[in-house]
Formats: structure tokens, sequence, C-alpha cells
């Protein structure tokens, strides 16, 4: 969350940092770049600072690595701050504490002080559609992986120890990654969350069900990271909630669901809808990797069987959702989506409503709307259970017929 209100700096003995930004003064030539916004995302496992620009800049700086004190140097450039940007924004979540913009005489640094000796990365990401050119320094959380992989662990444990069927619900987009924009300004990343929440106080009503969220606040997971996240848990099923969006303004209506396709997309629309999807790691500044290595039988027999399991968890929630009749079912579909390509589980993606659409794009920003679409998800859900003959224990420790439609 970004604030804008300057915090006292903290004690000697709490983890903060201080980010400099040494910027010309003077009126800005046609040869200036700009700083046009400052902002910070704070996730469990990192620190994120923005620094959006009007021109690409080069710092010379390292890309990674482990420092008290990072200076990011822009030889060259003359930098001004817009208006509106201001010269101090408060972050003070622990692992930074300020961003402060000064000014000298020439050239541009960046300098980092950083909580104890702790990793960092830079990198660049450039202009693309509405996005500037941005700079971004992520800033490693001390502890966070140890004691993030001890929560899965912990929840695996309950599975166990319980027997619940884990469900976890990924609302997709988040921090830097808005994901689609609607009319009003309405973005995907919201709406995500917003049913995600919903969705998972609902299932956690249902006995037998433990449902966990892979974000529950504005920040950004890499796709891989996400079902990686579920399959450390021991996830029984993985639902990632999106919005859909159609290349032509105002076109495009009606709810889908996807499962995985290893042979391509149902059509050229799915695919570019995947392609739109899976670019979701290049706006979060993670290097593209290789398909995973298909050669294992076994590894194959687990996706087969994910797979089918995967289709008949579509059909079940579609078939819950087509129920409001304001929107229209647009069918249980087929694409190459990374964030599905686990075999641990049955995994699907569900597009709720076109946010490009006027019409759907109110339904989406509506709490009301949120409520019922995350009550239908939740009935598909032991609908999915009834129909893949998969008991849930009741409030007394017995095993029982999930409840139908």
């Amino acid at each position: 969350m970004m604030n804008t209100a300057l915090l006292p700096r903290r004690a000697a003995t709490l983890a903060t940092a201080l980010l400099v930004l040494v910027a010309v003064s003077g009126v800005a030539a046609a040869d200036t770049v700009t700083l046009t916004a400052m902002r910070s995302w704070s996730a469990p496992a990192n620190t994120r600072v923005v620094l959006d620009f009007t021109a690409p800049v080069n710092p010379v700086t390292p890309d990674s690595g482990v420092t008290r004190q990072l200076v990011l140097s822009i030889p060259g450039e003359t930098v001004v701050r817009a208006a509106g940007v201001p010269a101090v924004m408060a972050v003070g979540d622990s692992v930074v504490d300020s961003v402060v913009v000064t000014r000298v005489d020439g050239g541009a640094r960046f300098q980092l002080f950083l909580a104890d000796s702790i990793s960092f990365r830079v990198f660049r990401l450039m202009a693309e559609d509405d996005k500037p050119f941005r700079l971004v320094i992520d800033v490693a959380r001390p502890g966070a992986e140890a004691a993030e992989d001890q929560r899965l662990e912990g929840i695996a444990a309950v599975k166990r120890r319980e027997r619940m069927r884990i469900v976890v619900v990924d609302p997709g987009h988040g921090g830097e990654d808005s994901g689609a924009r609607g009319p009003g300004g309405v973005l995907e990343k919201n709406v995500t969350l917003a049913v995600g929440r919903m969705l998972v106080d609902e299932l956690n009503g249902i006995p037998g069900v433990k449902a966990v969220l892979t974000r529950d606040r504005d920040y950004f997971i890499p796709l891989r990271d996400r079902y990686r996240l579920a399959e450390k848990m021991r996830a029984d099923v993985f639902i990632s909630i999106h919005a859909n969006s159609s290349r032509r303004r105002g076109s495009g209506s009606g709810s889908e669901v996807y499962f995985l396709s290893l042979r391509g997309a149902s059509d050229q629309a799915d695919a570019d809808l995947a392609d739109l999807e899976n670019a979701a790691d290049l706006v979060g500044g993670v290097p593209a990797q290789s398909e995973d290595d298909l050669v294992s039988i076994l590894y194959d027999v687990k996706r087969s069987s994910a797979l089918k399991q995967s289709e008949l968890l579509a059909e079940s929630l579609l078939d819950q959702v087509a129920r409001d009749r304001r929107l229209e079912s647009r069918g249980v579909k087929q694409a190459g989506f990374v964030v599905l390509k686990s075999v641990e589980f049955p995994s699907v993606l569900v597009e709720l409503a076109f946010i490009n659409n006027p019409v759907e794009a109110r339904l989406l920003r509506s709490p009301a709307f949120q409520r019922q679409m995350s009550g239908q998800l939740a009935t598909g859900v032991k609908y999915y259970f009834q129909r893949a003959g998969i008991g849930l224990l009741d409030g007394g420790g017995r095993t029982g017929q999930a409840l139908g439609r």
C-alpha cells in the first residue's frame, strides 16, 4: 500500500531502509527524463519500490546481491520530479522506511540503505500499453521464506490431522500487475481479490473444507509460485479468479471456466487470452522459463488424471455460475495458462465476466454481485466433490456425501 505521509525513523533495533533519489533541478528540457510517480508494495516475502519515468534510464548498479547499502547511479542523465510527485514517500514496513527525493548539481543516483545484510534485486520494465518505463527494486524480507514454508507446512499438517479438503483460491494479478481495466477505473486485481476473499469465507463455512488464499492483499506473485504455494499446502483443488477483457472496446460478455490444454487453446481467442494472462510475469519482472520436462511416465499419468478432474471441476463451477441469468455462459474451454500447470490437483481458471463491458463492469465492482458469485462458486466446489465421489467430514468427524445443488 502506498503511503504519502512521512513516518518517523524507526529505532535502530528495527529493520529500516532509506532510498534517496538525486535529481537535477531546473526546467525540463527535451533531453530531460521526468520521474512521474513513486510507489511501494509490501508483500510477505519482500518490499517492492517502483519508480516511473518518461523515458528509459540506464542505472549503473548490481542486478542483485546481499548488502546493507545499495547505490544506483544514472550517469549523464538529467532527472526532474514531476508536479505532484512528493519529495518524501513513507513506506515504514520494517524493510523500507521511506523514499526521499533530493537535488544536486548534476547526474542522478538512487541510494538504498537496507536492513541488516539482506538480498535485493533491481530490474527495468520497458514501457508497454498504458504503462511507462519503470525501475523496480525488490528488497527481500528477512526470514520471510522460512516463515512462509512453516505456514504452508502447518496447513498441510492440518489436512493430515483433521482430514480436511484444502481449496486454494488464487486472486489473479496484484501489485504492479493490475490486470485488465474497466470503465470508471475498475481494476481486475481488485475485483479478483474481493471475490477471492468472499469465496474463501463461503468455503470455510463448509464442514470438512479449509480454503486458503494465495494472496490476501495487493501484491504481486509470479504465476508458477501461485500453484507451488498450493502444492506445498497439499491442496485438493486450485481455483484462479480472473475477469475477462475483449480487445474490442465494450464488447464481450459472459462467464467461462478454463482448464489446462497441452495441445493449444480451443480457438484463437482463447489462445490470445492465455497469452494475456501469462504475460503477468513479464509485468512483474519474472524471467522467462522453459516449459516443464514431460519425460516421466508417472508425471504423464498424474497429469492425465489431473486434467480429467480439472474438466469435471470446471463443469461443476460453470453449472452454478450459469444460474445467474444476467451473465451468458460461454462454456468450459481449454488453453495453456501457466498458473494451471500443476499435476498435483485439479486446477481451473474462472473468468467471472468482461470487465471492459460497461454493464458487466458495474456488476464486477458491486459487493452484492461479488458475494453472489462467490456463493455460486462455493456451491460449485461442493457439487464437484459430490460428482467426484469425494466425501467431506461433517462436524462430528464422520465422512458423508458432499452437498448437491
